[in-house]
């Protein structure tokens, strides 16, 4: 009998998922990419491509991340105590009232901070320290909702330092990387001289090298290089520790992993007409449960240069990994329409395609401050009347490194022109969804009319980071 056999879930088709990533790999190599990939079978030889290929896994670092804070759980950390505590610098910063247990599960209340976090890997515990301090900004409360950060990983990593003496990487290789197996997992890109090379694709399709960044006081939130093959080690022994619960001790690495994978936080709930799907967040994984498949566990990563995504079915005995290296390649939806393709093979159906709705669950914010708003409405005045002064003042780390001043210069311009907008905007055409991010709607854009009435105005939307700089001018049609 084979795994899973005697639960009433639905095996994908191993063939229907490995041409839908050929294809996806097909995609990525007329970019100028690579796909490296791999889909796993329990006690079956896996098929991968590239497989003994590092790249750079980002978030997917994650994992290891709360895996040695369990393993520092299970020598007397306590989660609940609060980072202030644990780390006396930033005792009178904003952050220093949450615990290591909220920023695990993504409820410290602070923002979504993808583009800034991303570009300041090798920060120091000082110029951290001395960023809290300066003001950073929750959006809410702690523990009221789901809020992606990773801002909390990083001090996740402080606090591993303040409570044993010792580097964060040195403890991830001696107490996760090893006991795992993992031989060709790491942090320093200087131990890897074939890492696939990173590419940023700009407007045009045009591509260009990524730049690389080195370790430190960011590196718990993505700092992880690894292979398909090394993933797949890894996404077998999370499975392995949900099997065997009752056969190891609380400080065993298995234990940690299974309690890794249940669910601490709800994020959302998707549906369609063919599944409903719970997503979750525990420790530095999401926990889901599908209906066609059962327990899943999953986390993706993106970075400058690169796009990651790991998915394990429990009850399946199937993991799929993927790595792309182009800026934040998509691989999660690479493996969720794998994933989808395989299961309308199996089902008898190819070719149906799941259109997914989600609810998510509501969070409280604070109030915006008056200056969070003007400085939302200057960062999109910046799309009608490109300013260096104005960018200079407004623009944190990661802005001209993601898209260089020409570039965006030229992009703005195109959509000006699409849009054919000639006055600036004013506080009334500002919305501030959260304490650090704003939309701004185009005045007398095609919102509905006859002819189509679900058509929304075109917006810019704008992020802040933590102190209230701008991490990203998105503009939408």
């Amino acid at each position: 009998m084979r795994r899973g056999d005697s639960v009433p879930f639905t095996h994908p088709d191993t063939q229907a998922i490995i041409g839908r990533l050929e294809a996806a790999a097909d995609s990525l190599a007329d970019q100028g990419g690579t796909l490296a990939w791999g889909v796993f079978r329990r006690g079956e030889t896996g098929t991968v491509a590239q497989g003994d290929v590092p790249y750079r896994i980002a978030s997917m670092t994650k994992s290891f991340t709360a895996a040695l804070m369990g393993h520092l759980t299970s020598k007397g950390l306590d989660l609940d105590r609060p980072l202030g505590q644990l780390i006396p610098d930033i005792a009178d910063t904003s952050i220093a009232d949450r615990t290591c247990r909220q920023a695990l599960t993504m409820g410290t209340g602070f923002t979504k901070d993808d583009p800034w976090a991303d570009r300041v890997e090798s920060m120091t515990k000082t110029e951290l320290v001395d960023y809290l301090k300066a003001g950073a900004i929750p959006i809410g409360p702690a523990d009221t909702g789901y809020e992606y950060s990773n801002l909390g990983y990083a001090l996740l990593g402080l606090v591993a330092e303040a409570v044993t003496g010792r580097p964060f990487i040195d403890l991830v290789t001696t107490e996760v990387l090893e006991p795992a197996g993992l031989t060709r997992t790491g942090f320093d890109i200087a131990d890897f001289p074939d890492l696939m090379p990173g590419i940023r694709i700009d407007r045009n399709g045009g591509g260009h090298p990524a730049e690389l960044t080195g370790p430190g006081a960011f590196s718990p939130i993505g700092g992880v290089i690894s292979t398909v093959n090394d993933i797949g080690t890894w996404m077998d022994a999370h499975m392995d520790a949900l099997e065997n619960i009752d056969a190891y001790a609380p400080e065993a690495l298995p234990r940690i992993l299974n309690d890794n994978q249940q669910a601490h936080r709800l994020i959302e709930v998707q549906h369609s007409e063919h599944h409903t799907e719970s997503v979750n967040y525990g420790f530095g994984l999401q926990p889901r449960l599908d209906s066609r498949f059962g327990r899943v566990a999953c986390h993706s990563g993106g970075y400058p240069g690169y796009g990651s995504h790991m998915r394990w079915f429990p009850d399946l005995g199937l993991s799929i990994v993927v790595f792309g290296n182009t800026t934040y390649y998509p691989a999660e939806s690479t493996v969720r329409d794998a994933i989808d393709a395989g299961w309308a093979a199996a089902t008898g159906n190819p070719g149906l395609q799941l259109t997914r709705r989600a609810t998510a669950v509501p969070s409280p914010h604070h109030a915006a401050a008056p200056e969070q708003a003007e400085t939302v409405l200057r960062a999109a005045n910046l799309v009608i009347d490109f300013d260096d002064t104005v960018a200079e003042e407004l623009f944190t780390v990661n802005m001209d490194l993601d898209e260089p001043r020409a570039e965006r210069g030229e992009r703005f311009a195109a959509w000006r022109e699409e849009q054919q907008l000639t006055r600036a905007f004013s506080a009334e055409n500002v919305t501030m969804t959260t304490p650090l991010k704003g939309t701004v709607t185009v005045p007398g854009g095609q919102a509905g009319g006859e002819t189509n009435p679900a058509q929304t105005s075109p917006t810019i939307t704008v992020s802040l980071d933590h102190l209230g700089e701008v991490q990203t001018i998105s503009l939408s049609s």
